[in-house]
């Protein structure tokens, strides 16, 4: 249950951390501020997240909960000490007030009863909430949704690439090939060392030898760079994902290797 919690927290906190006024951001709000507070508040107090139907508080309530058993600071915030404060002393500082504010500017619109304002601070003190140890996913979903947009992002310079080889026809491809290996020298260290970054590797949509990379890459199909014959243009961000899932599945696949091996020598 803490794990789900967490996860809500962070998916629905990054998507008001891009964008506080993105439409239906008074529901996310709330949704991502009461997982957020009762993954804390059962961390800290176990029990005291709900009531004894085991119904969770919300978040006014969990809010009350916090203000009651945490140490008031002179700014207005209340002190969360972690619960292992003698092996790591410090906590985090929860903005009970701004919370509070938040959850009257977004509880009006939510029931049709009027509009709200949701400004910045709201969204910051909630994010801040992050910095718990119950919770801390808010680094993992972000790094995740911008992996989904990149990879969105490739399939559809993708499709246009391959509609646009479409449009020129199989002999005007051949021939951007063919001028595209003209173009680029291959690199030499010793005869032409400044070409280095200028090879060419087999395009993933028109499957020329046109790809050209804007640096050598470690992996095939990772670099970023641009196809001379279809136009596929394959971003710097799509190839961080794409060489960090090709060293991943390196790693992985030597871990096998080493593991077959051992069982394979103590036969």
């Amino acid at each position: 249950m803490q794990n789900q919690r967490a996860y809500q927290y962070a998916r629905c906190a990054a998507v008001l951390a891009a964008d506080h006024e993105v439409p239906g951001h008074e529901a996310t709000y709330d949704q991502a501020l009461s997982n957020g507070l009762a993954a804390i508040v059962a961390h800290q107090w176990p029990g005291q997240e709900g009531d004894s139907r085991r119904r969770v508080h919300s978040a006014d309530r969990l809010l009350n909960v916090i203000t009651q058993l945490a140490a008031p600071q002179p700014d207005g915030t209340h002190l969360v000490a972690w619960t292992d404060a003698l092996e790591k002393p410090g906590g985090i500082c929860i903005d009970t007030n701004i919370l509070r504010s938040g959850i009257r500017q977004t509880q009006a619109p939510r029931h049709g009863s009027g509009t709200g304002n949701l400004e910045r601070q709201h969204v910051d003190a909630l994010l801040a909430l992050d910095h718990h140890p119950a919770l801390g996913r808010g680094g993992e979903v972000t790094s995740d949704n911008k992996w989904v947009k990149a990879e969105l992002h490739d399939r559809y310079d993708q499709q246009r690439a391959a509609e646009y080889l479409a449009f020129i026809g199989d002999d005007e491809a051949t021939v951007r090939a063919e001028r595209a290996l003209d173009l680029i020298e291959p690199y030499d260290p010793k005869h032409n060392p400044d070409r280095e970054g200028t090879e060419l590797e087999e395009c993933r949509v028109c499957e020329y030898d046109s790809f050209k990379l804007d640096f050598p890459a470690e992996f095939p199909n990772t670099g970023s760079g641009a196809c001379l014959v279809c136009s596929y243009t394959r971003s710097s961000d799509v190839s961080y994902y794409l060489t960090l899932n090709a060293e991943f599945g390196s790693r992985h696949l030597d871990e096998r290797f080493t593991q077959l091996a051992d069982r394979l020598m103590g036969m």
